[in-house]
């Protein structure tokens, strides 16, 4: 039980290092406003710091002292963003579907259903030329908006063949910009989402909605929604990961694996330094496996269980 408790220790620890890792304080211009705090994000005008309560601040730019801003221009700054940016997300619809793309920004957008020739268009593209992924959504946004079991291209054709006319019919989407893993961008509507995800996503949408005339109140908006997006995703992977870890830990307290030790040093021409994995395992052989797997550009140098 002593490696359980300790293991258990450095989960916890690395998640909270992974949170402040970008932990510094922020000053107003005049001096007079000072805040410790993380960049998340930020765009031409705002950055967006997260505060030890875990709250999200959207501040100006212009309202920060000018080493503030030079923080962000810097190029390790916006490099981390730009990487933490293009991660992919994973969404959960209504119904259950995984919705794999990343969010970009709150929008309007209009969803064309053409027939033509025999073909179905989506804003002009033939459906069966579009992404599954695309393809699935906009079957369950059609389904939902005509009170319809649409579930296939064969039930969409039927249906497009005995209820659109000459014309195409356009449905007015409102929700979120997101970018899919085929790089294809869809307005998802908000209709689609669970609840627990719609709780992350809306909150900004009835302000940005209503800045018609502001465009930097919707890009503030906007950027704030895709950093909710980004931190949301990034505590259920790390929530996910402590869970996993808290199993496999119990499997080694239980007998059913080993926790075991696997020493690298890097390969020749390889740059690094000599380094040790803690994994689970059935036996030493598996736990060499799979850390090889990781780090192909070292070398295993030993292997002993870490738990007794």
């Amino acid at each position: 039980m002593r490696i359980f408790s300790t293991l258990l220790v450095l989960v916890c620890s690395w998640s909270m290092t992974a949170a402040s890792v970008d932990a510094r304080e922020w000053s107003s211009l005049d001096g007079q406003f000072k805040i410790d705090a993380d960049v998340i994000a930020f765009n031409d005008s705002t950055v967006v710091l997260k505060r030890k309560s875990g709250k999200l601040v959207a501040v100006e730019l212009a309202e920060l002292s000018q080493q503030d801003r030079d923080y962000v221009a810097s190029k390790e700054t916006r490099d981390a963003f730009r990487k933490s940016a293009d991660q992919m997300q994973t969404w959960t619809s209504v119904d259950g579907m995984m919705i794999r793309g990343r969010v970009l920004a709150y929008g309007k957008k209009d969803l064309e259903v053409q027939r033509k020739k025999g073909n179905v268009l989506i804003n002009g593209q033939p459906f069966s030329r579009i992404d599954p992924l695309h393809q699935k959504l906009v079957l369950k946004i059609i389904s939902h908006l005509e009170g319809a079991k649409i579930q296939e291209e064969s039930q969409l054709t039927a249906w497009a063949k005995k209820t659109l006319a000459a014309k195409p019919k356009t449905y007015p989407l409102e929700g979120v910009l997101m970018q899919l893993e085929s790089g294809d961008e869809i307005s998802v509507p908000f209709f689609l989402f669970d609840k627990t995800d719609l709780a992350v996503l809306q909150p900004g949408w009835e302000h940005w909605r209503s800045q018609t005339e502001d465009e930097a109140a919707r890009e503030r908006e906007s950027l704030m929604v895709q950093t909710s997006a980004m931190q949301y995703q990034l505590e259920k992977q790390q929530n996910y990961q402590i869970e996993r870890m808290k199993l496999d830990m119990l499997a080694a307290a239980t007998g059913l694996t080993s926790i075991w030790e696997v020493m690298l040093e890097p390969r020749q021409g390889v740059y690094g330094r000599r380094t040790s994995v803690i994994v689970t395992a059935r036996n030493s052989d598996i736990a060499t496996h799979m850390v090889t797997a990781r780090y192909p550009g070292y070398a295993v140098i030993g292997v002993r269980r870490a738990n007794r």
